[in-house]
């Protein structure tokens, strides 16, 4: 479950950031393997620490039976807002946190929750208002090491991260060419 403080390293981004039009295929490369059914379970389950950020993923690690630790959703796939599987994903988590997070942003809020959701030793839920595709970057760079974080790829499968110090430098290369 999740411990510990996670704001280490990254206090200076704690602010709302835009990603830059020049960025946003930069961003589309996967960054780790992308695992769809069995593969990503065999991985989820020998997560320590498992974070899953988007839906469709989400719901599907829920209903194979190991959830995630912490779960950032918006309740759309693909931009629709009518999911089959909204009720499975509205009945996870211990504690729920409603954040506004724009497209294309990462809101202070939303860094705020992500921390919040680390310190918590209960599963955590985080409803996006917005957008959460970027939140994957935040949940990345506040992750404890050895953290799983897994998102969706849409179409692809789910984009498989182990947190580790090369990882986290990475973001913090990425949040510093997001314009404030």
């Amino acid at each position: 479950m999740p411990t510990g403080s996670s704001r280490s390293g990254f206090d200076e981004f704690f602010r709302d950031l835009r990603l830059p039009e020049d960025m946003r295929d930069f961003l589309k490369e996967e960054p780790g393997p992308v695992l769809v059914g069995d593969e990503l379970l065999k991985v989820a389950k020998q997560a320590k620490l498992l974070v899953s950020v988007g839906d469709f993923c989400t719901m599907d690690l829920i209903t194979r039976g190991r959830p995630p630790d912490i779960a950032v959703v918006d309740f759309k796939t693909k931009r629709e807002e009518k999911l089959e599987y909204a009720h499975v994903l509205e009945a996870f988590g211990e504690i729920v946190m409603e954040v506004v997070n724009p497209p294309a942003m990462i809101t202070r809020e939303a860094w705020m929750a992500v921390s919040e959701a680390f310190k918590s030793k209960k599963r955590v839920r985080l409803d996006i208002r917005g957008e959460e595709d970027l939140l994957s970057l935040v949940c990345v760079a506040l992750a404890p090491l050895g953290t799983t974080v897994v998102y969706g790829m849409p179409g692809k499968g789910a984009v498989v991260v182990l947190v580790d110090s090369r990882e986290k430098s990475k973001m913090r290369s990425i949040f510093r060419k997001m314009v404030a």
